[in-house]
């Protein structure tokens, strides 16, 4: 399942948790936990924003990011190990 999510993550663009909760089918919960590993693993890396100035200076590029969650990246060895 971690596969699953970090083959989705690496495949580019901006997911929202509820759509990455969709599509694993997986509880909000079991997604943070997942997500809090990759980042332990060193795959991912939790992005430090804060929305105080709207979308101002955002590293997501913009974007309208609203609801639950954080912000991730994926790292260099993250991009490699989603790579088939």
């Amino acid at each position: 399942m971690l596969e699953e999510l970090l083959r989705r993550l690496a495949a580019g663009g901006v997911h929202s948790y509820e759509e990455l909760v969709t599509g694993l089918s997986i509880s909000p919960e079991m997604l943070e936990v997942m997500l809090e590993d990759l980042a332990r693993l060193g795959y991912l890396r939790a992005v430090e924003t804060s929305c105080d100035n709207g979308c101002h200076g955002c590293p997501a590029g913009g974007c309208s990011i609203s609801g639950r969650g954080r912000l991730w990246s994926l790292t260099a060895k993250g991009a490699r190990a989603a790579q088939p």
